[in-house]
């Protein structure tokens, strides 16, 4: 997508957000009129499906679009006694917390978290702010959302690669019913060559779909209730598993190379989780 065309889109999302109301209900807030909002669901929708690089203005999709998904988001956060202590508490996850969490055990969640975080250059400071959701809760219910995806890759030990993204997009879009996630899905791997595309579709697409829709929902997960325990431990607790299909850690090097390494590290006996499978 060139420059021009994004930039000019651009202008006119700001142009539909200028009058704007006054009714501002958390920090950071910005009200729209319902005409505002399909706006701007409208231009952030363009963009994002042609140019998915643009993660801002797919959070502006996904907060535009709230209403269809946000509410049955937050009633499974709610729906059991850990979730309500989220929703109590409201903890923010940043990398203040990291440097306690680099001294925890390998194979525990929380230094799992921080080794995925350092291999992928990657900080959850980065994650964007939420605007335009107008009820406080629900839009602590979306950020709650931003700021746990990348435990999500650590729990299925995932690489932050784009085929990896993907495959996480679709447990997202079966686990929450995101539509965000679902485009995602849909569109993202238009990005991968066409035989990259459908070996990714056989290896990873029937994988997340299992996953997503049998586990719990992490939406609701108390993550840093979770930091001390054995990640295996863990996603035997949520019901979810890992990968395992014959041959997929070869096909995909980035994957093949966690797992390898936890089972180095578990004949050295330095992690502290007992095997699923190595």
């Amino acid at each position: 997508m060139s420059v021009t065309r994004s930039s000019t889109i651009d202008h006119g999302l700001q142009l539909a957000l200028r009058y704007m109301s006054t009714d501002v209900r958390y920090p950071g807030h910005v009200p729209l009129s319902s005409v505002q909002n399909a706006l701007l669901a409208v231009g952030s929708g363009v963009v994002g499906v042609l140019d998915t690089s643009r993660g801002d203005l797919i959070a502006s999709l996904s907060e535009s679009t709230a209403s269809t998904f946000l509410p049955s988001l937050h009633e499974a956060m709610t729906a059991n006694a850990e979730g309500r202590q989220i929703m109590r508490d409201r903890p923010s996850i940043s990398s203040d917390v990291q440097n306690k969490l680099w001294k925890l055990k390998r194979g525990t969640l929380g230094r799992e978290w921080v080794e995925w975080c350092r291999r992928g250059d990657v900080t959850p400071d980065t994650r964007l702010p939420v605007q335009y959701v107008d009820s406080p809760a629900l839009a602590y219910t979306m950020l709650r959302y931003r700021q746990t995806h990348d435990l999500y890759h650590t729990l299925f030990s995932l690489p932050p690669t784009l085929p990896h993204e993907l495959s996480l997009k679709v447990v997202e879009w079966a686990n929450m019913s995101l539509p965000v996630a679902a485009l995602s899905s849909i569109f993202g791997p238009l990005r991968l060559s066409n035989a990259r595309r459908d070996t990714w579709i056989r290896d990873w697409v029937p994988w997340a779909l299992r996953t997503g829709s049998q586990g719990a929902s992490l939406v609701g997960v108390y993550w840093e209730k979770r930091w001390e325990q054995g990640v295996g431990d863990l996603r035997r607790e949520l019901g979810v598993g890992r990968n395992d299909l014959t041959g997929v850690e070869a096909r995909w090097k980035g994957y093949g190379q966690i797992r390898q390494m936890e089972r180095d590290l578990r004949r050295k006996g330095e992690w502290v989780d007992e095997p699923e499978s190595w």
